[in-house]
């Protein structure tokens, strides 16, 4: 009696496992609508692992056919991940290369000096802030940030609504991005090998608990891949805070025309950014450095004090 109830306990926890992956495959390439989905596609990663466990138990039931349908679900769900693991072919030893930094400061919570060591270390020809406070950006240009890169394009803001962008080259044709929520910013600058370069620091807005905000980081990015599809043609770098992960549609939308995800090409695989303020965490990639025109070598994180997001940092080189 007891083995019949841990069998009949067995399937239905794998059959509930088994949902649970074909309803994450379904997810990667349903076009989001709202927070009832937002929130559960960014997890499309973890259903790799309960869908292989939905595996092991059906063999320890052995369902083999369950085993064989669990199976090809969990590949369906690893086809959806590879392109992150899968780097693009690598470009010239001798290429110049290019250096970009994406930073959330909470608010304008985050530790400036900390972020100015990193910005010293990494040595980014590109930063984009979000979230930058009017006071944060005070300690910003006071620190040795601006040193490094003087050239500054800021509209701060309270809240999370101001974004920043600097440059070690002057940034021309200066623009905030229209019909965006947040401040989401354009210029031109020339950089390493790769002159006349458009560059975005990105802010799409969040879908924050609440009705109607889903819906509103929806639309937002959608905007943002217009303001990005009417870019002329040529080199173009966005980087920064796009709320969205790998596995929201409506982010890999924005791939098109040459376009492609940092991460993707660098095959630096699953690289979660936030929440680092929780007691797990950060389980979600939602920040993001898209270019067209270059080919990232490496894509990595780092920790920054009072901000809630790891600080981002990709190399690429012109093609």
């Amino acid at each position: 009696m007891i083995g019949k109830v841990f069998r009949i306990g067995g399937l239905v926890v794998g059959l509930l496992l088994l949902v649970v992956g074909v309803f994450a495959v379904v997810l990667h390439y349903l076009p989001s609508s709202s927070n009832l989905t937002i929130y559960p596609t960014s997890a499309v990663p973890l259903a790799v692992l309960t869908t292989a466990a939905a595996v092991l138990v059906f063999a320890c039931l052995r369902r083999w056919i369950l085993v064989g349908l669990a199976a090809i679900v969990v590949g369906a769900l690893l086809f959806t991940q590879l392109p992150l693991w899968r780097s693009a072919p690598a470009p010239a030893a001798s290429a110049p290369t290019i250096t970009v930094l994406s930073s959330n400061l909470t608010m304008g919570g985050a530790d400036v000096a900390e972020l100015a060591r990193l910005v010293a270390d990494v040595k980014p020809d590109v930063v984009s802030l979000q979230e930058v406070t009017p006071e944060a950006l005070t300690r910003v240009e006071s620190s040795s940030i601006t040193t490094a890169l003087p050239n500054v394009y800021a509209v701060p803001g309270r809240g999370a609504v101001g974004t920043v962008l600097l440059s070690r080259g002057p940034l021309r044709e200066q623009v905030t991005l229209p019909n965006m929520v947040l401040h989401n910013l354009g210029a031109v600058t020339d950089l390493p090998g790769a002159a006349g370069t458009h560059v975005l620091a990105v802010h799409s807005g969040a879908p924050i608990p609440g009705a109607g905000y889903g819906e509103i980081a929806v639309k937002d990015l959608g905007v943002l891949r217009g303001h990005v599809a009417a870019l002329p043609a040529g080199r173009m770098i966005a980087v920064g805070d796009f709320n969205a992960t790998w596995d929201h549609k409506h982010y890999r939308d924005l791939l098109t025309g040459g376009i492609a995800d940092a991460t993707d090409q660098a095959g630096a695989g699953w690289l979660p950014t936030y929440p680092t303020d929780r007691a797990i965490g950060p389980l979600v990639g939602i920040d993001h450095v898209i270019s067209r025109g270059f080919v990232a070598r490496d894509v990595r994180t780092y920790r920054l004090p009072g901000a809630d997001h790891r600080v981002l940092v990709a190399t690429l080189a012109p093609v």
